[in-house]
């Protein structure tokens, strides 16, 4: 059998693909109002204005972290429609169906990906 991804294996990532990105989107957008400025004025405590600000740089933290995600999630999405998904950017041999069902958005294999991180 073929490491390569059959038409219905690619079907099932794109669906994937589309409800990460759906999952995603929502997150954002239920997070938005947290990202308004701190108000410093209130009438609170010193602490809690503190509490407040951790708790916000915290949520813009996580922001960045799903916009990251998106990012990867659409750059998946146009490597199926030019029909390079599944194939790692680096050697460019096939990525193994289960990084994909671990990881959809994959855009390395395992022993790629495993170097690219060793050389931060």
């Amino acid at each position: 059998m073929t490491d390569e991804l059959t038409k219905q294996q690619l079907k099932a990532m794109s669906s994937t693909l589309d409800a990460l990105k759906a999952a995603i989107e929502s997150l954002l957008e239920s997070t938005e109002s947290g990202t308004e400025p701190v108000n410093l004025k209130n009438n609170q405590g010193r602490l809690s204005r503190m509490d407040e600000l951790h708790n916000q740089s915290i949520l813009l933290a996580n922001r960045n972290v799903a916009k990251n995600r998106l990012r990867s999630v659409m750059q998946a999405k146009a490597r199926l429609e030019d029909g390079s998904f599944g194939f790692c950017l680096d050697c460019e041999e096939p990525i193994t169906i289960e990084r994909l069902h671990a990881y959809p958005d994959a855009p390395r294999c395992i022993e790629c990906q495993s170097d690219s991180e060793a050389l931060r």
